[in-house]
C-alpha cells in the first residue's frame, strides 16, 4: 500500500510541476528604460493565463501607456516567448501587439495569444519590435519596471489565493476552450 501512495504522490506532482510561475494573472506596471526616447512615459498591463500547457496556453493581454511620442507608432514586446530553455529563441524579443499613440501621447493595445513560454521581462518599443526600447516591465527586482503574478482560476498554484473570475467577460474564440 505504501508503494501505492508513493506512485499517487509522483503523479499528482508531476502536472503541478509542469506549470510556469507565470501562468496566471499578470500584472505589469511599465517605467521608462535608461535613455529613454520617452522618459515620463509610464503604463499598466494585464497578461492572463487563461489554461493550456505549453505550446497551446492561451492568454489575454492588455496594455495602456500615457506620455508616450504623441502620433507615434509603438510594438509591446516578450523576450523568451518561444524556445526551449538555453537556445537562440529563449532570448529573442517577440511582438505581443502594436499600438500607435493618440496626440496626447497615449495608446494601448490588447490582443489573444496562444503560447508563452516565459514571461520575465516586456517591453514597449518605438517602431517596431526591432525599434529602441522605451518602457520596460520585468519580474528581476530593481526594474525598471514591475511584473507581478496572482494565481487565478486556471492557475492551479496552491500556495496563492485565486482571483475572482469575472461574471461578465467576452470570449474570444481563441480564448476559450
Amino acid at each position: 500500500m505504501p508503494a501505492l501512495f508513493v506512485a499517487l504522490a509522483v503523479v499528482m506532482v508531476v502536472p503541478i510541476a509542469s506549470i510556469a510561475d507565470h501562468e496566471s494573472d499578470n500584472e505589469l506596471t511599465f517605467e521608462p528604460v535608461a535613455d529613454s526616447a520617452s522618459p515620463a512615459g509610464s503604463g499598466m498591463g494585464t497578461i492572463e493565463y487563461r489554461g493550456g500547457v505549453e505550446p497551446e496556453s492561451r492568454w489575454t493581454l492588455t496594455f495602456q501607456f500615457v506620455n508616450l511620442d504623441a502620433n507615434a507608432n509603438y510594438v509591446t514586446v516578450v523576450q523568451g516567448r518561444f524556445g526551449e530553455d538555453d537556445s537562440p529563441e529563449a532570448t529573442e524579443y517577440t511582438a505581443l501587439c502594436s499600438f500607435r499613440s493618440d496626440a496626447n501621447g497615449d495608446g494601448g493595445c490588447w490582443h489573444y495569444l496562444v503560447g508563452l513560454r516565459r514571461l520575465a521581462v516586456v517591453q514597449v518599443r518605438l517602431g517596431d519590435e526591432a525599434g529602441q526600447p522605451v518602457l520596460q516591465a520585468t519580474k528581476e527586482e530593481g526594474g525598471p519596471g514591475s511584473l507581478t503574478g496572482i494565481a487565478n482560476f486556471h492557475s492551479l498554484q496552491l500556495t496563492a489565493t485565486p482571483r475572482e473570475e469575472g461574471a461578465n467577460r467576452e470570449a474570444s474564440p481563441v480564448a476559450t476552450p
